[in-house]
């Protein structure tokens, strides 16, 4: 019997594992659920969310559990967040002053009140100030990570660690919005190309950080990427290298690179490869995706994760999750290079009996029949 690391290892280097892995896109907000909190108690106190991450993947057996980079030793010493009028509002210890907001019904994003004014020129791009891997370890962003990630070890779990923001999302953050950031390509085509590259360096230093406190592989995801919102020569021309760029330093240190893409990448396919990722996540089928039709156009160039409907998850009932992750099983299994999870992020308030139907049709269906 081999453990869930060895699983998922296996699958990322094209080897027969024992069963298909089971590996949900679960993020804080659901791990907070799964953990009976509330997502604001891992906002008000982020030492929460990596504890939760990994109760959420030993509650579900999962074979992998996911990191974010948290907050910094400095963040814990001047900071304070209380919920106020209904808000969740970070304040500064010292003037006590207000700083901005928590957007609790998306992602958890703080919004401040005093955002940066958007760049605008090739030069503010390049001089768009970032953190190294030695300051992320030293200001204690990863001092919880550590800890959690040496208990992930100990159940024999797969880890993961997140380095999001790729390319697109990138330009979003600094150009104040996804209309601005998109029309960019088109209006300032040298400044996209200037941001990117930023992004570049920004996602190498996270990667070089996570690689120093023993993650397995890094995650790397850009949800504007896809089909559903860019051309593939927009891809091609603007993202590919950027991808290709973080993958690369991933391996050069030793660990394996997974991109996640929302929506649907269909008309990327071809050109997904290229990147030099060793899987490729996501297969929304409400988005067109099929784990049938990726594994048909990917062959055996890469591996592929995911293929659940999240709606099913969350509005579905627990033997139709079961038979839509028994149909995916059964399109994604042959020749190995398949892992089951979600085409998205779990959503938050998705009942838990439904993440453990898609792990039931691993034990009825996943397995390979080959010793280990």
């Amino acid at each position: 019997m081999i453990d869930s690391r060895e699983r998922v290892v296996r699958v990322f280097c094209g080897k027969l594992p024992d069963r298909v892995p089971f590996f949900p896109t679960i993020f804080t907000d659901h791990a907070c659920h799964a953990s009976g909190l509330r997502f604001k108690d891992a906002l008000i106190n982020p030492h929460l969310s990596p504890e939760c991450m990994l109760k959420a993947a030993l509650r579900y057996r999962t074979d992998a559990v996911r990191f974010t980079i948290g907050s910094s030793s400095e963040w814990f010493r001047s900071k304070t967040v209380r919920e106020t009028d209904g808000k969740l509002v970070q304040f500064d210890i010292g003037s006590g002053k207000a700083e901005g907001v928590f957007d609790v019904k998306g992602g958890g994003l703080f919004i401040p009140y005093n955002p940066p004014l958007p760049v605008t020129t090739v030069s503010e791009a390049r001089d768009l100030p970032f953190l190294t891997a030695r300051e992320y370890i030293d200001g204690g962003f990863l001092d919880d990570v550590k800890k959690t990630m040496l208990l992930a070890r100990s159940h024999g779990l797969f880890t993961v660690g997140m380095v999001g923001g790729q390319a697109i999302s990138y330009m979003v953050d600094k150009l104040g919005g996804a209309e601005p950031a998109l029309l960019c390509f088109y209006d300032d085509p040298v400044l996209a190309k200037a941001l990117i590259e930023k992004s570049v360096a920004v996602s190498i230093e996270k990667v070089r950080a996570f690689v120093e406190c023993g993650v397995d592989c890094i995650y790397i995801g850009d949800s504007y990427a896809s089909g559903s919102v860019i051309s593939p020569e927009i891809y091609e021309e603007f993202c590919l290298s950027a991808y290709q760029d973080v993958a690369t330093e991933a391996h050069r240190l030793g660990v394996f690179c997974y991109m996640h893409c929302c929506g649907n990448y269909n008309p990327l396919l071809s050109i997904v490869p290229l990147t030099g990722i060793d899987a490729v996540d996501g297969m929304d089928p409400t988005s067109g995706m099929t784990v049938h039709h990726t594994k048909k156009i990917l062959g055996d160039r890469l591996s592929i994760m995911g293929g659940l409907s999240c709606l099913t998850m969350l509005q579905g009932t627990a033997q139709e999750v079961y038979e839509e992750a028994r149909l995916c099983i059964e399109a994604g299994k042959p020749g190995g290079r398949f892992i089951l999870g979600s085409g998205c992020a779990v959503p938050r308030f998705a009942p838990p009996e439904n993440i453990y139907a898609a792990r039931n049709a691993i034990d009825d269906w996943g397995g390979y029949g080959n010793s280990p």
